[in-house]
């Protein structure tokens, strides 16, 4: 399908609380928001706490507009699944999940980042190709 759909952002600002281990949760809310078609709400609490979208207002409108835009050319959506969760070392995390549709998934990749005692959402990557899936 459409290579257009990669889009790359780089997020350096987005923590957790570092007491918790990290979970799922906010992966699994944004999905949940996603498939109700609810796009920038969805974003939006991704980046609670983050000074992404003040730091690059641009880039996350972009990412909203590709995801609004991109996501109806393959029909209805009908939820995603987690593929797998992969640790390297203590202090990287990386979720691969599919959102699944009507004509076919996209990938997606989030890669949470803990350089001292916060993590924060460092990576987010989604297309419609089947790479991430290795």
């Amino acid at each position: 399908m459409k290579n257009w759909m990669l889009l790359l952002l780089l997020l350096a600002s987005f923590t957790t609380n570092a007491e918790t281990p990290l979970s799922k949760d906010k992966v699994e809310d944004f999905f949940n928001s996603i498939v109700s078609g609810k796009i920038s709400d969805a974003y939006d609490k991704l980046f609670i706490g983050s000074s992404i979208p003040q730091d690059k207002p641009q880039a996350v409108t972009l990412l909203k507009q590709q995801t609004e835009n991109g996501l109806p050319l393959y029909g209805k959506l009908l939820g995603y699944e987690y593929i797998s969760e992969e640790s390297f070392g203590s202090s990287i995390v990386r979720y691969v999940c599919v959102l699944k549709s009507e004509k076919g998934p996209t990938v997606w990749e989030f890669f949470f980042y803990k350089p001292k005692n916060e993590w924060f959402l460092a990576n987010v990557i989604f297309n419609d190709q089947f790479t991430f899936l290795r």
